[in-house]
């Protein structure tokens, strides 16, 4: 049985050699001492520098690195389109037990267990599989956080566990339940791919993306996704097919049409409701009398996911945008928000007047960061044709640009602590130059408007757009 150590405070290598399990990334680690005597990890991330944290993020940082893999049932995702880990606390230690029980059939097993408390996702890139890289999921969260967005990212920790381990209780039982099924392409490949890298048949790139320790260890990212899945009014109708197509698609969703609207921005988002819906696929799921609180927090949504994509370069966000329902309310003159749990207000938020919206989420981010992937968010021009912005997030990647021209804190960070390589770095630097280039180059035209501030049109129904005059130069951080 493994003995956690809490609270180990442990510079990382970004090295790994000999006996020494060693993570490509840095920040505060707590070891498992597996029965097979090898040390797993997991490492909390050292902070993005000017990111903020909340107590919940840094809570769930800690829950993340307190999961011993050894008290855990581990069941394989057998559906959508790449293999992951799920994780089960379980009543009583009979592991196996339960893993033959109920993870046979390829479900989720949640009903069965006490609780879910998260997947664990390791690398995968081959030519017929799905589009998965650990690295993007946490350099998304630590990222998120320095744009202090209002979509939701996940918190992700880094991990690594015993590969034989893994092979054992994960793989070989998914690579038993996709032989007898059909249909299932890039899934099947991605199980069949993680058995070639866990028994050494497949080396060179993909075993360096995924394994450690001398190879007797996996790596990869440990989350956990929650939210429902937004249908066209969000995600877009997906009409024009994969690729391009459907990111230009996007493109015609109320929040994005209003986005490029030269009318004020509650006025845009009325009009945008009526333009999207011209399109009979859109109607049918974006109604006529949808609030248009809603599609003015949605506009801030679009430009907080196309951003994130830009930089990160995303293969695969369309069709993966999901949502949670909260409540918003103006106290103090501040923007505040809760989760809601049902259609009437809670009692102690009622005198409030709290509006019920949904909160994007984008839990699927681990397609981006890598070489190789394809950045839609830029060969669609998503930043391009733009009429109006936050001046918060406009701030915060100029100052961002300007860190990573330098190759200042946060440009060293990318390599330092989140384990990328100098080629990636360098990639995402010029992403984020790049980006406030086309932004500022608008805003210094007039064609850009930093005017959209979300919480302005709760604290002024019918009016949605700042009332500040925002200046198109950068204040120094």
């Amino acid at each position: 049985m493994s003995r956690p150590l809490f609270g180990l405070l442990a510079t990382v290598l970004a090295l790994a050699s000999g006996g020494l399990s060693a993570a490509p990334v840095t920040g505060d680690a707590t070891e498992f001492h597996t029965a097979s005597g090898l040390v797993e990890q997991c490492v909390r991330i050292a902070a993005f520098p000017g990111a903020h944290y909340s107590k919940h993020d840094l809570e769930q940082e800690q829950k993340y690195c307190s999961l011993d893999f050894e008290r855990l049932a581990l069941c394989p995702k057998l559906w959508s389109t790449s293999p992951g880990t799920i994780l089960y606390e379980i009543e009583g230690n009979d592991y196996t037990g339960f893993e033959k029980v109920n993870c046979a059939d390829g479900h989720h097993a949640k009903a069965a267990a006490r609780s879910h408390p998260g997947n664990f996702k390791i690398s995968v890139n081959a030519r017929d599989t799905s589009a998965t890289y650990a690295p993007a999921s946490w350099v998304y969260y630590h990222l998120s956080r320095y744009l202090r967005t209002q979509v939701h990212v996940p918190v992700a920790v880094y991990r690594s566990m015993d590969a034989a381990a893994h092979h054992e209780r994960v793989v070989k039982p998914a690579l038993a339940i996709v032989a007898n099924r059909h249909g299932l392409g890039m899934l099947r490949a991605g199980w069949h791919y993680l058995d070639a890298v866990e028994t050494g048949q497949q080396g060179g790139g993909a075993a360096k993306a995924a394994l450690t320790d001398g190879s007797r260890q996996v790596f990869g990212v440990l989350l956990d996704n929650k939210g429902d899945r937004y249908g066209a009014e969000f995600n877009g109708t997906r009409e024009s097919g994969w690729g391009a197509g459907q990111n230009h698609d996007f493109q015609q969703t109320a929040p994005f049409l209003a986005l490029r609207s030269e009318l004020p921005v509650a006025e845009a988002a009325a009009w945008a409701i009526r333009e999207a819906r011209k399109n009979p696929r859109m109607a049918k799921e974006l109604r006529a009398d949808t609030p248009v609180e809603q599609v003015v927090f949605w506009m801030q949504d679009v430009l907080e996911i196309t951003l994130l994509d830009f930089i990160l370069g995303q293969q695969d966000r369309i069709g993966n945008i999901d949502y949670n329902w909260r409540w918003y309310w103006i106290e103090d003159g501040k923007l505040e928000s809760r989760a809601a749990h049902g259609k009437e207000a809670p009692a102690d938020l009622a005198p409030l007047a709290p509006t019920r919206l949904r909160q994007s989420a984008i839990n699927d981010n681990d397609a981006g960061v890598r070489g190789g992937y394809v950045d839609f968010a830029a060969k669609t021009h998503m930043l391009e044709g733009l009429r109006h912005y936050n001046a918060g997030l406009y701030q915060r990647v100029g100052q961002l640009a300007m860190d990573f021209e330098s190759k200042g804190p946060a440009y060293r960070w990318l390599t330092a602590s989140a384990g990328l390589s100098a080629k990636e770095a360098d990639t995402l630097a010029g992403r984020v130059q790049q980006a406030f280039a086309l932004l500022q180059n608008d805003c210094q035209s007039g064609a850009l408007r930093l005017d959209l501030e979300p919480s302005e049109i709760l604290l002024a129904p019918g009016l949605g757009e700042s009332q500040k005059t925002a200046s198109c130069a950068i204040a120094t951080p």
